[in-house]
């Protein structure tokens, strides 16, 4: 906002900048786009920039005025504001979005410093009038300029960690547990199931047994003084919260058993070893589809996705980065994107109630093929003419994910 020595100073610093490795994605906006710092301060809350450096409108003209005058209430931090946004993305902030910022202004400023003391003695070193006003304020050269930080939205909460980061681990870990446990519980009474009824256990059972259970690990937050009061209050916020965690692990877990079914009953090609990637990984977008446990410590202190190679923006649609964002919404106070990422979350859940049935379906009508085939070679061999035994026998071998080779085989030996 100052177009004279200061604002052009601070101008040629960042085009400077901008040019080396070691920088951030500086835009120099018109000041006449943005009549006063709050229309500034509007676009860092709404996240259409990380930051902003703003030098003050008439900076240059006060300063000098504080040289002629000897005003000794003069304050350089008046000169520049840096505005900010860590709620946002705490990691990002603390980072890159301050520490590099802080060194360029830095710099900047003492650069304009040594200029603007050389020429000032230069021009005035006979004028006893104007040394005697830089008694009175000496801090007009020594540092005619700096900045104030100015943070809308702090990370108030460090114990928030515990949801956005850590917590997300643990969403994940239980995501699996609820599927394996899930999945040991249904081959026991799977073959004894109408088809109806074992489309109904698998769409319905997981998320009714599993919401009692969020619900209390997500009263583990209010031990730990979580501040959901930051945009509802408390106990609307906490509710809103365990929504949208319980939503997040249902996607997740919903997830697990179409693809653990797609492989166990070969209906699709998967990974050979797709347990053991999606558990020990906890990387990059934190979803348990893509990352290894090798890079666990280093990609956890990765800034938001869009510091990121653009490959990797797949996880804006992933569930446990919606779930993180929309945590971050109630307990900072940032933008909203409650609407946007319920329907993310809500649409992987869809898709599983559509890719959960289809495959339990394919699953039941293969075993149902394979007793029919088999059935005819049965006859007259006493207790085994039992077709209902002959169906229950087959669903009970391929829900443990035997081949139907081996219950061939199985069933040849037996006879």
């Amino acid at each position: 906002m100052d177009g004279s020595d200061i604002g052009n100073a601070m101008r040629t610093a960042i085009q400077a900048n901008i040019s080396t490795k070691a920088k951030l994605g500086w835009i120099i906006k018109d000041a006449s786009n943005f009549p006063t710092i709050t229309d500034v301060s509007s676009q860092i809350v709404d996240e259409r920039a990380w930051a902003a450096l703003v030098v003050s409108r008439n900076a240059t003209s006060n300063l000098i005025s504080a040289h002629e005058n000897g005003d000794a209430s003069y304050d350089p931090s008046t000169a520049m504001v840096f505005l900010y946004n860590q709620g946002r993305n705490e990691v990002a902030a603390n980072s890159f979005i301050v520490p590099f910022p802080q060194a360029l202004i830095s710099s900047a400023a003492a650069n304009f410093a040594a200029s603007y003391a050389s020429r000032y003695v230069a021009s005035q070193s006979g004028n006893a009038t104007a040394m005697a006003a830089l008694i009175v304020a000496p801090q007009t050269l020594t540092t005619p300029i700096s900045y104030s930080m100015n943070n809308f939205q702090p990370y108030s909460a460090p114990v928030a960690s515990a949801l956005t980061l850590v917590g997300s681990i643990y969403t994940i870990i239980f995501a699996f547990v609820i599927t394996l446990s899930g999945y040991a519980i249904r081959q026991a009474i799977e073959p004894f199931l109408k088809t109806k009824d074992l489309l109904l256990l698998r769409v319905l059972a997981p998320p009714i047994f599993s919401a009692p259970i969020w619900l209390a690990y997500s009263m583990t937050s209010l031990c730990i003084k979580i501040p959901f009061n930051a945009r509802y209050h408390r106990a609307g916020g906490f509710f809103i919260f365990w929504l949208y965690d319980f939503m997040g692990m249902t996607a997740l877990h919903r997830g697990n058993y179409h693809v653990a079914d797609a492989k166990v009953y070969d209906v699709l090609p998967c990974p050979p070893h797709y347990f053991n990637v999606a558990v020990s990984s906890v990387a990059i977008t934190l979803e348990p589809w893509f990352y290894t446990s090798s890079t666990l410590v280093l990609q956890c202190r990765r800034p938001d996705l869009k510091w990121l190679c653009s490959f990797l923006r797949y996880g804006y649609g992933f569930p446990v980065y919606n779930t993180q964002q929309a945590m971050r919404t109630l307990i900072f106070n940032t933008k909203s994107h409650l609407g946007l990422k319920a329907g993310m979350l809500v649409a992987w859940i869809a898709l599983s109630c559509f890719t959960i049935p289809l495959f339990a379906f394919i699953m039941r009508h293969r075993a149902m093929a394979a007793a029919a085939r088999e059935a005819p070679s049965r006859s007259g061999a006493g207790p085994h003419n039992d077709s209902n035994h002959d169906l229950t026998t087959h669903l009970a071998t391929v829900s443990t994910g035997s081949t139907q080779t081996r219950e061939g085989r199985g069933i040849e030996e037996r006879h």
